[in-house]
């Protein structure tokens, strides 16, 4: 078999700008680069000399899609400096703030992002042509998503009520309670929608991987939490950048982030997921482990 490489100056669906760029010997994969080169935005330099109150504001900034955890992540800091705790309403409302984050980010990766990928769709547009029921569902649920986000939040993008020590002001109790019969809609949705993800034609792929998350023993961790790796155990917040690391490749603007030996690790929904299963709730439960559903995680 000849030699061959594989250029990709232009890769849609991912964080920023990226290109790919794979060399191939024979049958073998000599050399793969994924290069997201996306000028860096700097945030941490815009954040310095700043008055507290402004970071989380600026934070939400770096993403559209998830101002959310960049946004509690400032606000943390704040109270953590200051020492503020959070309890009792105000952080069952953050919860649900974030709960409204992952509706909207969620439904878009799978449907928009990836589910197009694993069906044979260049985009969500042409999965949209043979089964435009499925998007129109997936546009509404994270229509919810984002009603939650501007309820709550003050903006479906770019929320601003969040701030050290809770929120500039409440959301209305009847703009709340006016969401109920779409969020019991959407719950309805998210369990279909589950069922669907689970059938799509998933690659073949075994990686030994060291799963890290937040993790709580009382509920499943969305907000805070100590630090859980499926390798490390139960680690201090404090004690983070101990264990992991982030550095700079040649090839690329974006941070690459290791374990201190050196070696990958995976975060997000399916690091979460796997450690923190036994925390879901009993809808959520059921369908996970239904028939054709996930393994337990050992």
């Amino acid at each position: 078999m000849a030699d061959r490489t594989i250029k990709v100056d232009y890769l849609a669906r991912v964080e920023g700008e990226g290109a790919l760029y794979v060399k191939i010997k024979g049958r073998r994969v000599d050399e793969v680069r994924l290069q997201i080169f996306e000028p860096p935005r700097f945030f941490e330099a815009l954040l310095r000399g700043r008055h507290f109150t402004e970071a989380p504001d600026i934070t939400a900034r770096i993403c559209g899609i998830c101002p959310v955890a960049y946004q509690m992540s400032a606000v943390h800091a704040m109270e953590s400096a200051l020492g503020v705790k959070v309890e009792g309403p105000l952080r069952v409302l953050r919860r649900l703030l974030y709960c409204g984050e992952w509706i909207e980010s969620h439904v878009l990766h799978i449907f928009m992002l990836q589910g197009p990928d694993l069906t044979g769709h260049e985009s969500a547009l042409s999965l949209a042509a043979v089964a435009p029921e499925v998007v129109k569902t997936a546009l509404h649920m994270k229509k919810i998503g984002n009603q939650l986000l501007k309820v709550i939040g003050g903006r479906s993008v770019h929320p601003v009520n969040a701030c050290a020590g809770g929120f500039y002001s409440w959301p209305a109790a009847a703009e709340l309670k006016a969401l109920v019969p779409e969020l019991e809609w959407g719950l309805e949705q998210a369990i279909a929608a589950v069922k669907w993800a689970k059938a799509l034609p998933y690659p073949q792929l075994d990686v030994d991987y060291e799963f890290v998350a937040m993790h709580r023993t009382d509920e499943y961790a969305i907000l805070d939490g100590k630090i859980l790796s499926s390798q490390r155990g139960h680690l201090d917040e404090d004690d983070f950048e101990n264990h992991y690391l982030e550095r700079h490749e040649r090839r690329s603007n974006a941070l690459h982030s290791y374990t201190a030996e050196g070696k990958p690790y995976l975060v997000g929904p399916l690091a979460r997921l796997n450690l923190n299963q036994g925390f879901l709730g009993e809808s959520a439960s059921q369908v996970l482990h239904a028939p054709a559903g996930l393994p337990a995680f050992p």
